[in-house]
């Protein structure tokens, strides 16, 4: 089935929350869409301050995909999350801090270093603990990104071959705003 076939696409990427350690994403260039979503799957972030982030799905015609509508939400709340989805909106890394998004958002230069010192103060903790305080700590969100994900390849699968998706792709490959009709 073709929400099938966006689910495997997911799931190498996906892989990154069967980690028992906690993952940093170092976010020195841009992630829009699915690079979005795989540093979502992540522990924490570190932003480039003039770097671009953001689900633009919505403006490509699509549904969202890589459990964003899931992760999201828990991340910045409700009206944030439904705010930056609708519209598709990017924001750089600055405001990516100012809303909760990354733990930190510094120069270009210094986020893998940034990422780099906090993996250093992670590492001083004790592992044992560390890895069953990430595990309480999602399981008492009743963490379920993945389901979340399988239920997004269906949405993306029955907007992938609208006439909207096809207009939003279009747009974005000629640099212009989309002009859609609904199907």
């Amino acid at each position: 089935q073709p929400h099938e076939r966006s689910y495997a696409m997911y799931t190498p990427f996906l892989s990154v929350l069967e980690l028992e350690v906690p993952t940093i994403a170092a976010l020195n260039g841009h992630a829009i869409g699915g690079g979005f979503g795989l540093a979502l799957a992540c522990d924490l972030r570190i932003a480039n301050v003039g770097a671009k982030y953001g689900a633009n799905f919505a403006r490509l015609g699509l549904s969202s995909g890589m459990a964003i509508s899931y992760i999201l939400p828990r991340l910045v709340g409700v009206p944030k999350a439904a705010e930056l989805m609708f519209t598709g909106r990017i924001f750089k890394g600055d405001e990516a801090a100012q809303m909760g998004l990354v733990n930190d958002a510094v120069e270009g230069e210094q986020v893998l270093a940034r990422a780099m010192e906090l993996a250093g103060e992670i590492a001083a903790s004790a592992p044992v603990a560390i890895r069953l305080i990430k595990r309480t700590l999602y399981e008492g969100l009743s963490w379920d990104p993945k389901g979340a994900a399988f239920k997004e390849a269906y949405g993306q699968a029955m907007t992938v071959n609208t006439a909207d998706a096809k207009e939003g792709m279009s747009a974005l490959l000629e640099k212009r705003k989309p002009h859609f009709n609904g199907r």
